[in-house]
């Protein structure tokens, strides 16, 4: 504890407590950021370099930020890196990959993928974008220190979704509203899609056009429905008196988090927000808001005012959940003063509901009780699932687990499910494999396929005219026999004399009475004759 400045046992506890769910289940707060801080090699790295501030992090939102930050530092630093990779308005550096003028985006719009030069061939790939984030990171010094988890959910989870929503781009397609139609954004007529809200079609936006100040802010696409929403709460103050616009916990179509983002982008863009609740791990904590550069807002105390009556509609709140009545403020962090809870499910402050849900199970992922659910994962959390509703998900045999089909990826050799962390990805083929025999195996028939085979070397090459020619001579059947060859060993024959060129033809051996290929001279003068005859006639 003597190098993490909890502040005692109870500020410890509130950060890594164990919390009950709805359904009854026990899950520990912020495992990540535990096992970040729990990491030995960690330790002893800020201990020789007596620096900290790796392990004075105390939310997700400053784990993303300070992480990533020490990696772009220690890849700047390393002379071992000498290759520039610029993605998303900053620069990573690598002794295997750098970006050209595309900046990393594909040709093709491929939004999961990054474009990049593998600099020891000098060729043009598509890497999927975690994959090659992980490999960012853990070429630099501090990558090699961080724990897997916190590599696997910064490349994996933060960043693919940060590339996403970036390829995305200013989408024509995608148009922002800020306005009072809170019905809208709770109407599944109006909504493409499953938002996994409790709240939809319930009947309870009075909430925000009476009780709190705060504007609806979505985004529609093409055919008019609304992808992406959340409430912007326009009047937020904290303990020093400052005034914020803090944009709620999002929800969009499939709970897609690139749509969250894009949401997230067009509100700072325009400039109608100062903080939003971060997407991802620990959104559902009443404090996980950071301002638009991403620094972390946990250590702010905020409140806004909120005019309920003890029969007036209440909406489930994510946040401003700790209500006083007697000073018409709810707030984001739990004190003394305050009356009521407002993350409910009730219908207002009496208590009462529309159905009783008190025996049925929460489903985490579509946000709605039911019968019966199983334990499932997603961006490496667990989280319990609608047992009759797993089309989301992917049984891995491996791990005798589901786990969402975006963390999953099918071996393109044997179609075996595996997570995406865990699969091998080919340089040759540009897919994903289970295991080291199926892509090499996948990447021998795509090289017989498409590539070119030096019967010298015994060797494939992808270009062409990396393949030319050689005499090699067969001693017992006394003849020379024509044979592929990679142009770079035969120019090392040459130089190292082990080959000779005879009139733009190479051969491997020649006779040493004549230093001439064998048969040579004979077929000169065959040639000469005829050409003797044929001038004649």
């Amino acid at each position: 504890m003597l190098y993490y400045n909890f502040y005692g046992y109870e500020r410890f506890k509130a950060c890594f407590g164990l919390e009950k769910r709805d359904n009854g289940t026990v899950v520990r707060k912020n495992r990540i950021l535990l096992n970040h801080l729990k990491n030995p090699a960690l330790l002893r790295y800020c201990r020789e370099h007596n620096d900290y501030a790796l392990l004075h992090i105390y939310d997700m939102a400053d784990l993303q930020k300070k992480v990533m930050d020490a990696v772009i530092e220690s890849g700047k630093g390393d002379k071992k890196l000498p290759y520039r990779v610029e993605l998303i308005g900053k620069t990573y550096h690598s002794s295997r990959y750098q970006t050209d003028e595309s900046k990393g985006v594909c040709e093709d719009l491929d939004k999961s993928s990054v474009r990049y030069i593998n600099v020891e061939r000098s060729r043009v790939f598509k890497m999927r974008a975690g994959k090659f984030m992980r490999e960012l990171i853990l070429e630099t010094e501090i990558g090699k220190l961080l724990s897997p988890s916190v590599v696997n959910w910064i490349a994996g989870d933060v960043f693919t979704q940060q590339w996403c929503t970036y390829t995305h781009g200013k989408s024509p397609d995608m148009e922002l509203h800020i306005n009072n139609e809170f019905w809208k954004i709770y109407d599944s007529d109006y909504c493409k899609g499953n938002f996994g809200s409790c709240m939809v079609d319930e009947d309870r936006t009075s909430f925000y056009r009476d009780s709190v100040k705060a504007k609806a802010a979505y985004i529609t696409d093409k055919t008019g429905l609304v992808v992406a929403r959340s409430i912007l709460f326009t009047d937020v103050t904290d303990q020093d008196g400052n005034k914020w616009r803090l944009l709620e916990r999002q929800y969009s179509s499939g709970g897609d988090d690139v749509l969250k983002r894009l949401l997230i982008d067009k509100l700072i863009q325009g400039d109608y927000i100062d903080g939003y609740k971060i997407v991802g791990a620990s959104c559902h904590e009443a404090n996980a808001f950071v301002d638009i550069h991403g620094n972390s807002l946990s250590d702010k105390k905020f409140e806004i005012d909120c005019d309920l009556e003890l029969e007036d509609t209440l909406s489930y709140q994510d946040s401003f959940k700790w209500y006083n009545y007697n000073l018409n403020k709810a707030y984001n962090y739990e004190n003394s003063h305050f009356s009521y809870n407002l993350d409910t499910t009730d219908l207002n402050l009496y208590g009462d509901t529309d159905d009783d849900d008190d025996d049925r199970e929460w489903d985490d992922y579509h946000q709605y009780y039911c019968d019966d659910t199983r334990l499932c994962y997603r961006n490496g959390r667990e989280i319990r699932v609608d047992v009759e509703n797993l089309d989301d998900f992917i049984w891995i045999e491996s791990t005798q687990e589901y786990h969402h089909e975006n963390d999953c990826v099918c071996c393109d050799e044997c179609g075996t499910y595996i997570l995406l962390d865990d699969a091998m990805c080919s340089e040759v083929t540009e897919e994903y494999y289970c295991c080291k025999d199926c892509m090499e195996k996948a990447e021998n028939e795509f090289k017989r396929e498409n590539w070119h085979y030096s019967e010298y070397d015994d060797e494939w090459y992808e270009d062409y005219t990396d393949i030319t020619r050689i005499n090699i001579w067969n001693e017992p059947e006394g003849i020379y026999e024509n044979k592929s060859i990679g142009t770079d060993t035969l120019c090392r024959l040459l130089r190292n004399e082990e080959a000779w060129e005879f009139d733009n033809e190479v051969f491997d051996r020649i006779n040493p009475s004549t230093n001439l290929p064998y048969g040579y001279k004979l077929k000169k003068e065959i040639n000469h004759e005829y050409t003797i005859i044929e001038a004649a006639v």
